[in-house]
């Protein structure tokens, strides 16, 4: 057996693709794996060919020695980004191929990149912004404590109050977005509350040329699902519909039970998978869909936009083209169906329908210690350490919880409160930790003080976190967890519980 044959057997005796090449840039071998990866269905495979049939920037003759990104080019001619390992042995480089991505896998890794950095923006934004806002709310609230009930005053306090409470809603909007993962727990959500609330964030996307109608179910409308996939769809079609229209006019949104049994028969048969649905619909004045594309409407990467951000015919979806395919991903995980009605000149309706559960969801925990309290619990001078590096956050939890009862002490770094929990030997009843904070991190904070006593008592805090690492503070012994901006009344409740409880 010659050389080059005893190459060639070796070679397909490995699953990734390798080829062999001579400092001319001769191909001497390469594996099956290989030419499937070029596709590659000529007889002889390529040994002999010159490598720049596949890889046209190879004009020196033999490749460079490392890992190396470059661009690979199939028979048909189809671009092929590729990661290589080539090493050189007796004149000879032996290319192996690491990783590829096709044209299209590579604007999907770059999208996905692209939303996971939208997100992390997202969450820093809703960090911050919830720091400010915890310290609006709770200088309001003492200030209602010290000043009289009523007075020219209470109806500027109130305005005031009012309009942190919308802003906390829409900066939950933009952490809701920022943690869609496909594996988050599914809950019992009402739709009609958080379509309800998406709308006027959503205002804020489209001109004001274009209005945008809202109208709720008269009865409620309870999901079982995850409010963030919610508010995808919502912001998907809201923000297809947009791109529809030229100039003036209307998207109208409108969510009602689904009572035709006719509709749920053609949709998913004789026998329905749920008993009850709901149709959640987007309606656009734009200029509609020819049956081509509203044939290819859910495929990813399809796109009508053009160059200047518009469609030229009712936009299949996002920029990048993932719009309508993550809404139909969506709407399937849900159980549910997502029906188009269009034509061109006409507009478009996009029509979802998902199953829903009878009964009215309850309060969560977290929801449920929300809820207005006719007067906060008091402390009996029970000592806490406030660990935080916002300072209107510690400035207003020491106002108000010193004006609750409570001995106040804060910490404006982790360092600094691990050092003052070690100088007051553990005589803390309750540690409120920041989870972000710059150098030490909250979650090494935590980990740090369970290893200096192991039943210390922390109420962990924060504006935008992981739910993952929440839960895992929670499960190693973490006393409770309150999402920024709370009001001083959640405040009070959530540190008598984990005082006594």
């Amino acid at each position: 057996m010659s050389i080059p044959d005893l190459s060639q057997v070796l070679l397909e005796a490995l699953p990734e693709p390798m080829c062999l090449i001579d400092r001319k840039g001769i191909v001497l071998a390469a594996n099956q794996p290989f030419l499937h990866l070029l596709a590659w269905d000529e007889g002889g495979g390529l040994s002999g060919c010159s490598a720049t049939l596949f890889w046209p920037e190879l004009l020196d003759g033999a490749p460079g020695i490392g890992e190396l990104a470059v661009e690979f080019r199939t028979l048909d001619g189809v671009s092929v980004s590729v990661k290589l390992s080539v090493s050189v042995s007796e004149e000879v480089s032996v290319v192996r191929v690491l990783a590829s991505f096709s044209e299209n896998e590579v604007t999907k890794v770059f999208h996905n990149q692209r939303l996971e950095t939208l997100g992390l923006l997202a969450g820093g934004v809703a960090h911050d912004f919830n720091n400010i806002l915890t310290g609006m709310l709770g200088h309001l609230a003492y200030l209602r404590s010290i000043l009289p009930s009523t007075g020219d005053h209470t109806e500027s306090l109130q305005s005031i109050e009012e309009g942190a409470v919308r802003a906390s809603g829409m900066t939950q909007q933009i952490v809701n977005f920022s943690r869609l993962t496909p594996n988050a727990a599914s809950t019992k959500i009402e739709l009609n509350d958080i379509i309800g609330k998406m709308c006027p964030l959503m205002r804020g996307a489209i001109s004001s040329d274009i209005q945008l109608k809202w109208h709720p179910s008269k009865e409620p409308v309870t999901l079982l699902g995850t409010e963030a996939y919610i508010c995808q769809i919502v912001i998907n079609l809201v923000v297809n519909a947009r791109d529809a229209i030229e100039g003036g006019g209307t998207i109208e949104v409108s969510l009602s039970p689904h009572c035709n049994p006719d509709d749920i028969l053609q949709i998913f048969g004789e026998e329905p998978p749920s008993e009850a649905y709901a149709e959640l619909v987007v309606t656009d004045t734009g200029c509609g869909m020819s049956e081509e594309t509203k044939r290819r409407l859910f495929e990813p990467y399809f796109t009508t936009k053009n160059s200047s951000g518009r469609s030229s015919e009712g936009r299949a979806s996002g920029g990048t083209g993932l719009g309508l395919a993550t809404v139909q991903s969506i709407v399937r995980s849900l159980g549910g169906a997502i029906i188009v009605e269009s034509e061109l000149g006409g507009g478009s309706t996009f029509r979802v329908i998902v199953p829903v559960v009878s009964e009215v969801p309850r309060m969560s925990a977290e929801e449920s210690s929300t809820s207005s309290f006719d007067q906060p619990v008091r402390g009996t001078g029970e000592r806490i350490l406030v660990i935080d590096d916002e300072y209107a956050v510690r400035n207003v939890l020491g106002l108000s919880l010193t004006h609750l009862g409570y001995t106040l002490e804060t910490a404006a770094s982790g360092l600094e409160g691990l050092d003052k929990y070690a100088e007051a030997n553990g005589g803390f009843d309750l540690i409120i930790l920041d989870l972000l904070m710059p150098g030490l991190s909250g979650e090494e904070v935590f980990s740090r003080l369970k290893r200096l006593n192991s039943k210390v008592k922390v109420l962990i805090v924060s504006g935008f976190s992981s739910e993952t690492v929440v839960r895992r503070l929670l499960d190693n012994g973490g006393a409770g967890f309150i999402q920024k901006p709370f009001s001083i009344e959640v405040l009070a409740d959530r540190v008598h519980r984990c005082l006594h409880e």
